[in-house]
């Protein structure tokens, strides 16, 4: 791309893939694109409920869902040409790379609509590239990005600072005791995983003694505030907290010890702000992020029935018999 046509580029729109834990894996993209559109709106269109990811982006980003009963062909066009809000792209980036994502593009008349080729959608992509199926989400967008721009971004590694937040006043509470207690947070949104895994969190919490425990719910704070209660928590002390406020969210996360967490969009949130965290994940078949271009990698607890704990960090891999032998652990690492 010629540098002339970069300096006019002035709006970029982004169709994100279906799915809220696909989001953090498009960060590396999203920071690299506003590095190299300083001057540019970016706009995103997730799925609904999809978008609260990109509110923790350290730059503004006009974010949009699209409602699930607008996802057929009339319904899209009506959808894109009722959004008043979304007009004279310059840039158009599919990266859910499918015929309706690509017709989104062509409905806001975007100058450049770039994607990969996946058959039907190549009639309304201008710039198409060969799709690649072997790599990552968070690799396949940021190529997207390299092909497009003719530069390479190997070495992005990026991170953020949380910040102090939005003070919570009922957690505040909890922290002017004379000795300030050590709480470690739990963020569960992934309902059915813990219906799957009730005899876990047992094991967990009779582990401990004497912990305080705050368990944040973006979704389901209602199931699993009443799950919880019939748990017997032992010598402990457990505080629910729901909130769609990301704000309040990186408030409790400056006031707790450690997070665990057990769903792909809060490891995604706690790797990018390099939060000290666990994730305890079902096993699954599914490839999971890697967080290749992130300053801060996860440490995953994969959850088999009738199978040892594995334990995965970077090149580390290693088995657990027991739930006492993971607390231990968690005590060093969270420094209970």
């Amino acid at each position: 791309m010629e540098a002339k046509e970069k300096l006019e580029i002035k709006k970029v729109l982004v169709k994100c893939p279906d799915g809220s834990d696909k989001a953090f894996s498009l960060f590396p993209f999203m920071e690299v694109l506003s590095e190299e559109f300083p001057q540019a709106e970016i706009f995103t269109i997730s799925e609904e409920s999809d978008s609260l990811a990109f509110n923790f982006l350290p730059f503004k980003v006009k974010a949009f869902e699209r409602p699930r009963d607008k996802k057929n062909f009339l319904k899209t066009h009506q959808y894109c040409a009722n959004l008043h809000d979304i007009f004279n792209i310059d840039v158009f980036f599919d990266l859910e790379n499918n015929f309706n994502s690509s017709f989104m593009g062509y409905n806001f008349r975007s100058t450049h609509r770039v994607g990969y080729e996946t058959g039907w959608n190549k009639y309304f992509l201008n710039h198409k590239f060969k799709n690649d199926e072997a790599i990552t989400l968070e690799k396949k967008s940021l190529r997207l990005l390299e092909n497009y721009t003719g530069k390479y971004f190997n070495e992005v590694a990026i991170s953020r600072s949380r910040g102090k937040g939005q003070e919570v006043e009922a957690i505040e509470q909890l922290f002017k005791l004379p000795e300030a207690p050590s709480f470690v947070m739990i963020m569960l949104d992934n309902l059915a995983s813990v219906l799957k895994q009730v005899d876990i969190w047992k094991s967990f919490f009779d582990s401990f003694q004497n912990q305080k425990f705050i368990i944040f719910s973006l979704e389901n704070e209602a199931e699993i505030s009443e799950l919880f209660s019939k748990i017997d928590l032992g010598h402990n002390n457990l505080y629910m907290h729901k909130g769609a406020n990301s704000q309040e969210l990186l408030y409790i996360m400056n006031k707790v010890k450690g997070v665990v967490v057990n769903n792909l969009w809060a490891e995604g949130l706690c790797t990018y702000l390099c939060m000290n965290h666990v994730s305890f994940l079902a096993h699954t078949n599914s490839m999971l992020p890697r967080y290749d271009h992130f300053k801060y990698k996860p440490q995953r607890f994969i959850f088999t029935p009738g199978a040892p704990i594995h334990y995965s960090y970077l090149d580390e891999e290693r088995d657990y018999s027991a739930m006492n032998e993971i607390v231990d652990y968690l005590h060093f690492q969270f420094k209970l």
